[in-house]
Formats: C-alpha cells, structure tokens, sequence
C-alpha cells in the first residue's frame, strides 16, 4: 500500500513542477513583451499621461476659482442686503419716532451748535 501512496505523491509533483515551469515560461514570454511595449511605447504614454494631467489641473483650477468667486460675491450681497436692512429700520426709528416734540427740537439745535 505503501507504494501506491508514494506514486501518486510522485505522479502529483511531477504535475505541479510542470504546470509552474508552463507558469514560469509563461510571465516570461510576458515579461518581454512588456519591455518591448515599455521602450516602443513608453514615451509615447509618458507624454499622454502628463498633458492628461496639466489639463485636470488647470480644470480644477479654473472651477476652484468660478466656486470663490461665486462665494464671495454672495457673502458680499448678503452683508451688503442686510446693510440695506438695517439703514432702513434706522431710518424708520429716527422718522416714526415718538420722541416729545420738544426734545426733537432741542436735539435739532444741539446738532446745529
């Protein structure tokens, strides 16, 4: 019993060793093939890859800028909106005030000294 054991052990390496060395010719049939494509083609893809990512930069650029800009103009109206605002109420304090007459007219001659 013996033996059968150790011939189908010996029959399941040899299969393996064959099947790593088809493997093995294999990645290097790859290998060359992809310093063949590396040396015809390389500069080629280099040049490609760095005009690819001077365009995103200069898109992402141009939107970072479009979205501050856009904030800032909004900021600016709002405050600018509530400036309006707040003159107005002013304003209307000092016009519909129910300051006494008399005190009115001496706040009237105080300014003009």
């Amino acid at each position: 019993m013996r033996l059968k054991k150790n011939i189908r052990n010996i029959n399941k390496q040899d299969s393996l060793s064959k099947s790593s060395e088809k493997k093995g010719d294999l990645l290097i049939q790859v290998n060359e093939l992809m310093e063949k494509l590396e040396t015809d083609y390389g500069p080629l893809m280099l040049g490609e890859l760095q005009k690819r990512l001077k365009k995103t930069i200069e898109d992402f650029h141009n939107d970072v800028n479009s979205v501050l800009k856009d904030a800032f103009n909004n900021h600016k109206n709002k405050t600018y909106d509530l400036n309006q605002i707040d003159q107005g109420s002013i304003e209307d304090l000092k016009d519909n005030s129910d300051t006494p007459s008399f005190i009115a007219e001496y706040q009237k001659k105080k300014n003009k000294k």
